[in-house]
């Protein structure tokens, strides 16, 4: 009999949570004072908890695009091709692709403090956000007109964002005033690089441009990070490639793009399969223009770099089945020292030494 009670007992109680648990929601979704004390708390402790602990004495490296050209962002939510570079005072977004600029942001990066946009080269998806970084970092406060490097033909992508974006400035600097949008900061200006070279040398940090060959752009370019004793080299679109390879000797972390042919493979086959022949051929000519990751893997070893990571991968990998195929072949040639990087990926190098801190 007591045990009988203590059953029923407990299924009102269960019955009293239920109720109480729909009022709460029915309290939420129907009180506007209520709504707006949760938003604000929430907003508070997000706002609250960004911390600008990136560069000082050392290099950050945060991945803010990792996805390639073709098909939407997936289950895994990627933005196409960008990586932040933080060294002392300055930050560098190399190359803004699609969705990278909501990524930036997403994940706490001090807009405000952006130095400029290295281009590795101007495929669609490496240069979509430009404008979207450009907007982002000028309310924020950036001090300066952004200035955007790149090979030839820097200044017609430069001329055609600020044509598209012109109204879009004077608008906002119409509607908010010179105060908080200046229009003397306003606007993209074009830095032409000479290919293989040092194009910035300021305040320690050295950085240097790379031809590598991604046939039919000339030239493509890789960029070399030098700062406190410690080194990034970012691939950008590329085959394996010697004058990477040496541009890459002995470096801390080389960050290199990757295709996964078997994986592409399929897709073409599925693409034709499924009535899309056009797509599946243009799929099909990325085999011949960029790196697998084997490749990657032997360009590493090659150059004696101490971290391998892998970006900007075709296809973007969904789930686990695809991170293990990524994989293939490379513990063979590279048993420690590879990342597979994601949106969020951060990678640290402390001033003169040798640690390499990750996290994600």
């Amino acid at each position: 009999m007591m045990l009988k009670k203590i059953k029923t007992a407990a299924r009102y109680a269960a019955i009293v949570f239920v109720l109480l648990g729909l009022a709460g929601y029915a309290l939420i979704m129907n009180h506007s004072g209520v709504q707006d004390r949760l938003v604000k708390r929430a907003l508070t402790a997000q706002l609250g908890s960004v911390v600008d602990d990136f560069g000082g004495d050392k290099i950050d490296v945060v991945f803010c695009g990792t996805a390639s050209p073709m098909g939407g962002a997936g289950p895994r939510g990627a933005a196409q091709s960008c990586v932040a570079v933080f060294a002392g005072d300055k930050f560098f977004l190399v190359d803004t692709g699609a969705r990278s600029a909501d990524k930036a942001i997403a994940l706490g990066l001090p807009m405000q403090r952006l130095s400029a946009v290295l281009l590795t080269h101007f495929h669609s998806d490496h240069i979509a956000a430009l404008g979207e970084v450009h907007l982002n970092s000028w309310v924020r406060g950036r001090p300066e007109k952004l200035r955007v490097y790149g090979g030839p033909g820097i200044e017609q992508v430069v001329n055609g964002f600020n044509l598209a974006y012109g109204l879009d400035y004077r608008y906002r600097t119409d509607h908010h005033g010179e105060a908080y949008t200046p229009s003397k900061n306003a606007g993209l200006v074009a830095q032409p690089i000479i290919a293989d070279s040092v194009i910035y040398d300021e305040d320690g940090l050295k950085i240097t441009a790379v031809t590598v060959s991604h046939p039919p752009i000339e030239p493509a370019l890789a960029f070399r990070f030098d700062y406190a004793g410690r080194s990034v080299l970012i691939s950008g679109d590329t085959v394996k490639d010697d004058n990477l390879i040496e541009a890459a000797r002995n470096v801390d972390v080389l960050i290199h793009e990757v295709l996964q042919p078997d994986l592409v493979k399929t897709l073409i086959a599925a693409l034709a399969e499924n009535g899309q022949p056009k797509l599946a051929k243009i799929i099909d000519d990325t085999l011949d223009y960029h790196t697998t990751p084997v490749e990657a893997a032997e360009a590493a070893n090659l150059a004696n770099a101490d971290l391998l990571v892998f970006y900007h991968y075709a296809p973007m990998p969904q789930n686990a089945v695809m991170d293990r195929i990524y994989m293939r072949g490379v513990a063979e040639l590279r048993p420690e020292g590879v990342l597979a990087a994601l949106e969020g990926t951060r990678v640290t190098l402390p001033s003169q030494g040798d640690s390499i801190i990750i996290a994600d």
